[in-house]
């Protein structure tokens, strides 16, 4: 028997919507530099449009888990991700993330363990994931218009995981399924627009 391979998902602007909200706070009135640094902005952040049904639908077929960063001058950053998760997917044993949540500035150092990173930037580590040698592979949510929860990426890695069940390999699994729909998964690693305040 296969086991489920594994899915590590980015929290900010994959499950949950963040820049939109984070860039339009007036910054006037506030006594930090940054709106990322305001204590608690994260806590009530509103998920990203057909997140919750989607990991709902993968636990199926994934083991699954959080691979997100927080900002290191706002400590209740990390708390209300946790709060966050437990708003929607529960904090104990039925809960898709249970004792299955990593915080990090490097997400390089979790890729060893194989999987694909769902991600939609290429830094903190991200694009170190495209890695033949530990069958891992970073997806950068929402470079191909269609791979989002709203569209084809519940699709798309539901084929992914039935394809690993033949080939074995995540990897090969995942590019080969991209390779005859069209997809692409990620942009260029050496570039991207940040936010005027990051």
């Amino acid at each position: 028997m296969v086991m489920k391979p594994k899915l590590f998902l980015d929290m900010d602007n994959v499950l949950v919507d963040t820049l939109s909200i984070l860039n339009a706070i007036d910054m006037k009135s506030e006594k930090v530099k940054k709106p990322d640094q305001i204590p608690g902005v994260f806590r009530d952040l509103p998920p990203m449009s057909g997140a919750i049904e989607a990991v709902q639908s993968l636990a199926e077929n994934y083991e699954l888990h959080i691979l997100s960063t927080a900002p290191w001058k706002n400590a209740s950053a990390w708390q209300d991700k946790l709060l966050w998760l437990a708003q929607y997917f529960g904090d104990d044993k039925q809960s898709p993330f249970y004792k299955r949540v990593t915080l990090t500035h490097d997400k390089s150092l979790a890729h060893g363990v194989g999987g694909i990173l769902i991600d939609d930037r290429p830094y903190h580590g991200a694009s170190q994931w495209n890695d033949d040698a530990t069958d891992s592979l970073w997806l950068q949510y929402g470079y191909d218009e269609r791979l989002v929860w709203s569209d084809q990426l519940v699709t798309y890695l539901t084929a992914v995981a039935q394809s690993y069940k033949t080939f074995g390999t995540l990897r090969l699994s995942a590019e080969t399924v991209a390779t005859q729909s069209g997809y692409q998964l990620y942009g260029r690693t050496d570039s991207f627009e940040k936010a005027h305040w990051e």
